[in-house]
């Protein structure tokens, strides 16, 4: 059987040699702590095409958007030597487009710019947000039409790229069996009562809560207790959440959480359950989203996931390493064949 889906794979490939595009807005803190360093006008020159210092400076701020720990200058100067590499991989998938007579859609082009304005309010605040970047709508458009010609271009690289057997995907399975192995799984119903309930936060000013945080949480564990003494009267936990619960996702459900692996919840949380037998309900339980009452319905032991959950999976990863190399293989002929001065 061979791999499906080579598509979104592909692009997949794309992406991870390529920069992404995005114009967000990033946090004014971070602009002020991570200044970036010093560089020239253009920082390199690719067959005689200059890269501009603008396409860097965006390109920097847009990594360092979620960073909110001063750097070093030595981790600064790592960021834009990457930074600057990427848009010479990307300069150079340019040039081969041009050589090949590529033609992007400006269909394409214009879509994919709506999808970048759509994250303002307005043109205004697009417009504006280019300004602080240093850049114009025409370069974005540039970037879009450079984006498309290299997932074009990867594409036709891997286009005879052998496909996956099954006898390969088996041996693999086998040979990495331990990586497949699932852990145990567990199925609960909760009811969840929150210092700051849904209502309360429509209701009511997010000052009034912070001021009153203390108070709540007394009377959120007040209330847990109230629903636990229902509970140990009798009242089924379902019956509980659908009447009580804050958690507006499972409350309809009875509080089904459905099943779920230990290490995605909470500490406190998944202690609380391995602790419990099936049918079994917790003592309260306190997490970061409030008080909890817990109710183990489930549980399934930790196996070894069948080959047949695995197999899709495992294939699509040996397409992707075989994808990966040829691109990567690629990319070295290009640079190899390219006259490419970096000035920074």
């Amino acid at each position: 059987m061979l791999v499906e889906k080579k598509s979104n794979l592909l692009l997949t490939i794309a992406i991870f040699f390529t920069c992404c595009l995005g114009v967000a807005y990033a946090d004014s803190k971070t602009f002020e702590i991570n200044q970036i360093p010093p560089i020239p006008d253009v920082v390199a020159r690719v067959n005689g095409s200059d890269i501009s210092a603008k396409h860097i400076k965006f390109q920097f701020m847009q990594v360092l958007k979620n960073v909110r720990a001063p750097m070093t200058s030595p981790q600064k100067d790592k960021v834009v030597r990457e930074v600057i590499d990427k848009e010479v991989v990307r300069e150079l998938m340019y040039q081969e487009g041009k050589k090949l007579n590529l033609i992007v859609d400006p269909n394409i082009i214009e879509t994919e710019l709506k999808s970048l304005k759509s994250a303002y309010k307005n043109e205004d605040d697009f417009k504006k947000a280019l300004l602080q970047r240093g850049i114009t709508e025409d370069d974005l458009k540039k970037s879009i039409e450079v984006d498309s010609q290299a997932q074009t271009i990867l594409k036709h690289q891997v286009k005879g790229l052998e496909g996956i057997n099954d006898s390969l995907v088996e041996k693999y399975y086998k040979d990495n069996k331990e990586n497949f192995r699932r852990p145990t799984a567990y199925r609960a119903s909760h009811v969840l009562i929150m210092p700051f309930s849904p209502d309360l936060i429509k209701n009511s000013k997010i000052e009034d809560l912070q001021n009153n945080k203390k108070e709540l949480r007394i009377k959120a564990r007040e209330k847990i207790l109230e629903i636990q003494g229902y509970s140990k009267s009798g009242v089924d936990i379902e019956e509980l959440a659908k009447k009580y619960s804050h958690d507006e996702s499972t409350s309809g459900k009875g509080g089904d959480l459905g099943f779920f692996y230990g290490e995605a919840l909470e500490k406190s949380f998944t202690d609380a359950v391995k602790k419990l037998k099936v049918d079994e309900i917790s003592d309260v339980v306190e997490t970061k989203f409030g008080f909890h009452l817990i109710k183990l319905t489930e549980m399934k032991s930790g196996e070894y996931a069948p080959f047949s959950d695995m197999k899709e999976v495992i294939q699509e990863h040996l397409f992707m390493e075989g994808a990966r190399d040829r691109v990567s293989d690629y990319i070295v002929s290009l640079r190899k064949k390219a006259k490419i001065e970096v000035f920074y």
